[in-house]
């Protein structure tokens, strides 16, 4: 048997029926990955404290087995959505969420505003923190734009983009949420998946799998001329098999993903009512912070992984141009971030975007002064406990984070 080369061979996960049932077969989903540690199983070392008259040690035993894993990832379209979900413990929307003119009669449109002539807004389902498409619009430079929504009322929808004007009532254009929403659910509504993820080596023709893993957190990175990363992380009970050549591959042709890495320099990043368009570095991360706990137990595997409250995080790192964070830090301003990152191509564009509705921040440091040429930057960040439930009401999810993609499946 030759050695295994440290490309040749992939990692895939599927999810499973419930705690205590691996998946198998068709159906499992490789995992696009650019490292990261992939699964490790550990085992607690228990030494002997017994004291010899000869000077040495009794061997000591092993303990209770532990499974955890973590992954880096480029971030592309359909390529993390059950990751995205499970952290999330919500279920993605059904997709395409779509008024006519049977809701609205017609519409007006001003430089940030879409009127509607009858119909709610909130009442058919707008919110804040959305990604809505016009087509079939009379001012033809208004369609297929992906429009943030920054306010709803029951008349119109305010959107972040520069839309053409048009005062004459238009009664045959459409408007379309695209794609899926997820947030964190009401009480009562958090879903648990486990999921087994198998590692498999061409090269040696084995695998190594773990099964009732948890994914716990995802962090989305950003820096200049370069592509929006993921990191992802999971914990599982402690159960854990290295299977032998010709038992592995376990699953059967698992399927890849074929979206594009998302770019940075196509990426928005709103914060507040901002654009920002001097961040020199930007990071968010999501965790549920599962855990395995240590039992008395003759099974060396933990009974469950339990996950703990959702936190968000979020990292800034800017041009400085103004005090205006320093005044929102001292103001305790109430703030929003939206990310919208896209597809290089022809409108419309396929899209992911990010919402957190209700946060404050926690820091503002300034760089140091310098001889050196070069701008002086600021550092903002927003630690978890300054991140809540957005509970602004009508128009808004009772949410801390959501996420919208542009595919339907």
């Amino acid at each position: 048997m030759g050695y295994q080369e440290q490309w040749n061979g992939y990692a895939a996960f599927k999810v499973q029926s419930g705690l205590g049932v691996p998946a198998s077969g068709a159906g499992a989903k490789v995992i696009r990955q650019t490292g990261g540690q992939g699964i490790r199983m550990t085992k607690a070392s228990i030494g002997s404290k017994e004291i010899r008259r000869d000077g040495m040690s009794t061997r000591g035993r092993h303990g209770l087995q532990k499974t955890a894993g973590s992954y880096s990832h480029e971030l592309s379209i359909g390529g993390f959505d059950d990751m995205l979900e499970a952290v999330m413990r919500g279920t993605w929307s059904a997709a395409n969420l779509a008024l006519t003119e049977a809701d609205f009669t017609s519409i007006t449109t001003g430089a940030n505003t879409i009127v509607f002539a009858s119909g709610s807004p909130i009442a058919l389902g707008v919110k804040v923190g959305d990604v809505w498409r016009l087509t079939n619009h009379s001012s033809a430079a208004n369609n297929s734009l992906n429009l943030r929504v920054t306010g709803v009322s029951s008349t119109t929808i305010t959107v972040a983009e520069t839309l053409v004007v048009n005062a004459v009532a238009d009664t045959d254009c459409d408007l379309t949420r695209t794609g899926r929403v997820l947030v964190n659910p009401g009480p009562g509504n958090l879903v648990k998946r486990y999921f087994t993820v198998e590692e498999y080596e061409y090269d040696t023709d084995q695998s190594e799998v773990s099964s009732d893993a948890v994914w716990g957190s995802y962090k989305l990175t950003m820096a200049p001329n370069g592509l929006l990363t993921l990191d992802t992380s999971l914990v599982g009970t402690g159960r854990f098999d290295p299977l032998a050549s010709g038992a592995s591959p376990m699953f059967t042709s698992p399927v890849t993903s074929t979206g594009v890495p998302l770019a940075v320099v196509e990426a928005k990043v709103r914060l507040g009512s901002t654009d920002l368009v001097d961040l020199t570095a930007f990071d968010i991360t999501v965790d549920i912070k599962p855990s395995s706990p240590d039992v008395i137990s003759p099974s060396p595997y933990a009974p469950d992984v339990f996950n703990g409250s959702e936190t968000v995080m979020i990292n800034m790192t800017m041009l400085r141009k103004d005090l205006l964070a320093l005044a929102d830090f001292v103001d305790e301003t109430p703030l929003s971030l939206h990310v919208l990152a896209e597809e290089n191509e022809v409108a419309p564009k396929d899209f992911f975007s990010l919402f957190v509705g209700n946060f404050t921040l926690g820091s503002v440091d300034k760089s140091a002064l310098a001889k050196e040429g070069g701008p002086r930057t600021q550092s903002v960040s927003v630690p978890a406990d300054l991140v809540g439930v957005d509970s602004t009401g009508a128009g808004y999810d009772a949410t801390q984070v959501k996420i919208q993609v542009s595919n339907a499946t």
